[in-house]
């Protein structure tokens, strides 16, 4: 009798606690939205985190919350994208397509000012007297931006410049913020050619560096329907005035330094 008390004392007790904590459950359990798992579900689940979100269910979230818009998951396609807009009744507007574009053409033709034998990284050599390449602009050639490319899309030529695979790119935009020496833009992917130069020195300050850096001599403004600018010593371009692709070839063929480029 004496070990019986004890052993029912404890089962009630378990019961009555059994209980609570079920109750407690029900009127403590946070509803989910049930279209949420199924976006999740669409998600490529990379977890690249390229969108902002916490990966791809932190991702489906913040859609849901109107926090992120459908296009900023890089990752899916258009298709995807376009199954979520119809589950949460939305229209999605279609945008063009971005690729990464390097803005320098240096590499191993810029001699090194200095011996640097410091961590191979872009962001840590440009701390020692903004890195060790003459031309104070120009790629330092470490790869960095091919390291935090979440897609493969960025690899390391033999002339020690990015080159950035347009079929692999999403442009998720982490080349853009890891540069140190802000090298990389993001340009539509119906053009192919761009400016591979970020200097803003004086032409001859940057030829004497450089043999394929911008002198801005303003060649490529003066073309037909020219969408090229010359600002702080340096050739843009304005993609929004670009009507059709002749000024970009034209362009390219006159500029005597062959900085202006087309993407492989």
């Amino acid at each position: 009798m004496e070990i019986l008390i004890p052993i029912i004392t404890l089962g009630v007790l378990g019961l009555l606690f059994g209980i609570g904590l079920a109750l407690a459950s029900k009127k403590l359990t946070v509803e989910t939205d049930p279209r949420l798992e199924r976006i999740h579900g669409l998600l490529p689940g990379s977890n690249c985190g390229a969108c902002g979100g916490a990966g791809c269910f932190g991702f489906a979230e913040s859609i849901l919350s109107g926090k992120l818009a459908i296009d900023a998951c890089r990752v899916s396609n258009q298709e995807v994208k376009e199954k979520i807009a119809q589950l949460l009744d939305k229209k999605l507007e279609k945008k063009v397509k971005l690729i990464a574009a390097l803005h320098c053409n240096g590499g191993v033709k810029v001699k090194d000012k200095v011996l640097y034998q410091g961590i191979e990284d872009c962001v840590a050599a440009n701390l020692v007297v903004g890195g060790q390449k003459e031309c104070f602009w120009g790629c330092l050639g470490f790869g960095t931006c091919a390291k935090v490319c979440p897609f493969g899309a960025i690899t390391m030529t033999s002339e020690q410049l990015p080159k950035v695979d347009a079929h692999k790119c999403k442009a998720c935009n982490k080349c853009v913020l890891v540069c140190p020496k802000k090298l990389f833009s993001l340009i539509p992917s119906g053009h192919d050619i761009y400016v591979a130069c970020s200097s803003h020195d004086t032409g001859k300050d940057t030829k004497s560096v450089c043999p394929v850096g911008c002198i801005a001599c303003g060649i490529c403004t003066r073309v037909k329907d020219s969408p090229f600018y010359l600002k702080e010593n340096l050739s843009s371009i304005d993609y929004k005035k670009a009507a059709h692709n002749e000024p970009f070839e034209e362009a390219k063929n006159k500029c005597p330094i062959k900085c202006i480029i087309k993407r492989d």
